[in-house]
């Protein structure tokens, strides 16, 4: 790739060589994104009700000042294991969505890549996104706790990007390899090839905008899911040429 003419005949020929491999896997590939999208909002929402409902129940009394000091200890003791409870089932929450994830994700990007699926495969795939997904949480709650409020949308968009372009070398890695030790090989491959990475990303989230403009500009009851599932069939076809991009940036 001596000049930009070369680099964009290269791109074109892994963008002409990925898309020729959809199959009709990618029917399986929606069905599961659209799935786990779906179980994750419900599981979502019945913890978020079960939260409200649990909160509408709690007996505060109306006058704290007044009560006794043993029974403002034990109201503090009572606000402590409510505090608790909830950190404790929102954990439970993540913990259950990213086992969700690595279930389907692992089918998605196996049949994607064209990788035979194995329980072994997806055994290890769950521990990569429990350490994966689980730096990634804990980055946004430290954005949350440490970044000025003006400030948080910012860093909470940077971060989602950036653990869009991360993640989307790192899955491709490992379903090559199966190997945790991925995790370092891709950061140094997202790093020292950003170059490489720039133009065909940019152009991938250019047209993402432009579906997602172009979906809220119809008017009709169902535009949204019609936009969720156009987004869906993007990701899905994305998701090919991404990992087919990354494969050939790995050669080089």
């Amino acid at each position: 790739m001596k000049s930009k003419q070369n680099f964009l005949e290269w791109n074109n020929n892994v963008l002409v060589s990925s898309l020729k491999k959809i199959n009709a896997n990618i029917l399986l590939i929606v069905l599961l994104d659209a799935l786990f999208y779906i179980a994750s909002g419900y599981l979502f929402m019945l913890w978020f009700e079960r939260i409200q409902s649990s909160i509408a129940s709690f007996n505060m009394p109306a006058d704290i000042i007044s009560l006794g000091p043993e029974r403002a200890q034990q109201l503090v003791s009572d606000v402590r294991a409510f505090y608790f409870l909830i950190l404790i089932s929102f954990v439970l929450l993540l913990i259950a969505i990213i086992f969700l994830a690595s279930m389907t994700k692992g089918i998605i990007w196996a049949k994607t890549a064209g990788t035979k699926i194995t329980f072994s495969l997806i055994s290890k795939f769950l521990v990569l996104n429990l350490i994966w997904m689980g730096f990634w949480l804990a980055l946004f709650f430290t954005i949350f706790y440490l970044v000025q409020p003006a400030l948080v949308q910012i860093f909470i968009i940077v971060a989602i990007i950036l653990s869009l372009y991360l993640t989307n070398t790192l899955y491709t890695l490992f379903i090559k390899e199966q190997k945790l030790k991925v995790i370092f090989a891709s950061l140094k491959l997202n790093i020292s090839k950003i170059h490489l990475f720039l133009l065909p990303y940019s152009v991938i989230g250019l047209l993402l905008y432009v579906i997602i403009r172009l979906g809220n500009l119809i008017n009709s009851r169902y535009s949204q899911i019609l936009l969720g599932l156009t987004l869906i069939v993007y990701a899905s076809i994305v998701r090919y040429y991404a990992s087919g991009l990354v494969l050939e940036i790995d050669k080089l």
